[in-house]
């Protein structure tokens, strides 16, 4: 009885463990996130450089599915701009509240809250990177992946066509 016992407890223990490395893993694979919200997705603009966090919404609003609502708070996606400091990263996309979503992915996966970040402190003075690096961040926050197309790599400051299809795709 004892050995039963202690083979269903390690077995719950191990289910455990995988169920949280699955979770961890999936964290950083932006392709299964989603909203399903519709097309229309609110978000509010804090900080500094708010003009080039326009310029990017703008680029993808129109030329995608999805109406960037502005609106005067904190809401689905959040755009901050400011000097965080030396923290090691020009953008940071994060995922704030999440749902699950059973029926596109049998995951907690489908996103309720983000946040699009830009540290001026390593893009001082450099347009092109604030516009890339809000484009870029605002692909993440909606479920998009690094790639070597549009905003979503390393070179251009815009979207693509291929961003607008993923885009497209998700929504």
């Amino acid at each position: 009885m004892k050995k039963k016992l202690s083979i269903l407890a390690l077995s719950v223990f191990v289910t455990a463990l995988l169920a949280i490395n699955v979770k961890l893993a999936y964290a950083h694979n932006w392709g299964l996130w989603c909203w399903h919200t519709g097309s229309t997705v609110n978000v509010w603009i804090w900080g500094t450089h708010q003009n080039h966090a326009n310029t990017a919404l703008n680029d993808w609003d129109s030329h995608t599915d999805v109406n960037f609502n502005r609106v005067n708070y904190h809401t689905e996606i959040s755009l901050f701009g400011k000097n965080w400091g030396a923290t090691g990263w020009y953008g940071l996309a994060s995922i704030k509240k999440v749902t699950y979503d059973w029926w596109h992915h049998w995951a907690w996966c489908r996103i309720k809250h983000a946040h699009a970040t830009l540290n001026t402190f390593y893009v001082r003075s450099n347009p092109h990177k604030y516009h890339r690096t809000f484009c870029m961040e605002i692909g993440h926050c909606l479920g998009l992946a690094h790639s070597p197309h549009g905003c979503m790599g390393t070179t251009l400051n815009h979207t693509v066509p291929h961003n607008w299809a993923d885009i497209n795709a998700k929504f």
